[in-house]
């Protein structure tokens, strides 16, 4: 009894100390961080929680800096709920969307339904030269925007120029929704989406407007995607088998973990001709989106040479009380095609530029008569025979 006791306690003893074994091997290379946590523990003067806790938050950011992945990042839960919330396309403001036409001229390009912009009267086209006192003189539309306060029920004051005439607007702030996608009818029956990114309620928004242009007569789509910087990878799939007839390759993702795994579609598409633009910010999603209408001959592409963004991030929680976020490069996204376009981008069936002087234009606020690249996807779906 006594040798099996003994037995059995020895083997205790061994897989303890093969477990220490293993965490001392495993934790060895954070040894300089726990030393310096206890140096500063032991002689900092002002030493507290509040220091501790602070100085593992920037030790994780300091992880997350330092991988050598430009979109690697570690969110503490406050930042993290605060990214989610504006993905979603919810935040708290006015509901309008501002664009510097250069020189400190600050031009309102969207007002969005159901908004307290919209409700007070304030219109597209409309020129803000004050917020609460401070003009916009002299300012960046960052600088100037920083003098609007976006807590819910915050009262702001904006004065406006419309038609030459000044206006003052009083403007109580709420949550509103931002939508990713604007569309209109067009010449000859072609419609116009614009997505501005693949987030929030990105799909169920082009589906709708595909229904309503459809409704309207649409016999073909100018499909745009400029300055689009991206989004999560089930949105843009559930975009692309809108579009893609049944069972192509979207896109075929690897990683170190899986081998490789291959998006498929499962609707029967969209049977009408797709012009599609691009240019240097349409990077990452709307690049996939791009590549795979492009490659499965279902879009002719319009614009500048894509931003070249082929991979993927990952979102993975920190435990142990600490309710963090880190995000960085998992994957790797290929074209129908089979070729990764990180660094080099998707080169447009048609190059085409647009003029000078436009870039501080968003994307929705383009006068047409100056928009050259819509205007060449234009041309083309006209020349077809529909």
């Amino acid at each position: 009894m006594w040798l099996c006791l003994l037995c059995v306690a020895l083997t205790a003893a061994f897989a303890v100390l093969l477990t220490s074994l293993y965490y001392v091997r495993r934790f060895s290379e954070l040894q300089p961080i726990s030393e310096a946590v206890e140096l500063v523990k032991k002689n900092y003067y002002f030493f507290d929680e509040d220091t501790k806790d602070s100085m593992v938050t920037g030790a994780l950011k300091g992880l997350s800096s330092h991988m050598g992945d430009d979109y690697a990042e570690y969110y503490t839960k406050a930042e993290y709920d605060e990214l989610m919330n504006s993905n979603s396309g919810n935040f708290i403001g006015m509901g309008v969307l501002v664009s510097d036409m250069g020189d400190s001229v600050f031009v309102i390009t969207e007002v969005y339904s159901n908004t307290p912009a919209q409700e007070a009267g304030i219109l597209v086209g409309d020129q803000i030269t004050m917020a609460n006192g401070e003009p916009a003189t002299g300012k960046t539309l960052n600088e100037f925007l920083t003098f609007i306060t976006h807590e819910e029920g915050d009262v702001n004051t904006v004065v406006i120029v419309r038609d030459g005439q000044e206006l003052t607007f009083t403007v109580t702030m709420r949550q509103v929704y931002s939508p990713y996608v604007t569309y209109r009818m067009l010449e000859d029956g072609i419609g116009y989406i614009y997505i501005s990114g693949f987030h929030g309620q990105v799909v169920r928004e082009v589906k709708d407007a595909l229904d309503d242009l459809k409704g309207q007569g649409m016999t073909a789509l100018v499909l745009d995607v400029r300055d689009d910087l991206g989004g999560t990878l089930s949105d843009v799939c559930d975009i692309a088998d809108i579009f893609l007839p049944k069972n192509k390759v979207i896109t075929t993702v690897r990683s170190r973990i899986n081998k490789e795994v291959v998006y498929r579609t499962h609707s029967d598409g969209l049977d009408l001709p797709i012009a599609m633009l691009v240019n240097g910010y349409s990077a990452s999603a709307s690049e996939l989106l791009s590549g795979a209408l492009k490659d499965n001959g279902v879009a002719e592409l319009f614009g500048t040479v894509t931003f070249g963004k082929g991979i993927v991030q990952t979102f993975f929680d920190i435990n142990f009380g600490r309710d963090g976020t880190i995000k960085f490069t998992t994957d790797a996204y290929y074209t129908p095609s089979d070729v990764c376009i990180q660094g080099t981008g998707i080169t447009p069936d048609h190059i085409v530029e647009l003029p000078e002087g436009l870039a501080y234009y968003s994307i929705p606020s383009i006068p047409y008569e100056s928009d050259t690249q819509l205007q060449a996807a234009v041309a083309y779906l006209q020349g077809l025979d529909r």
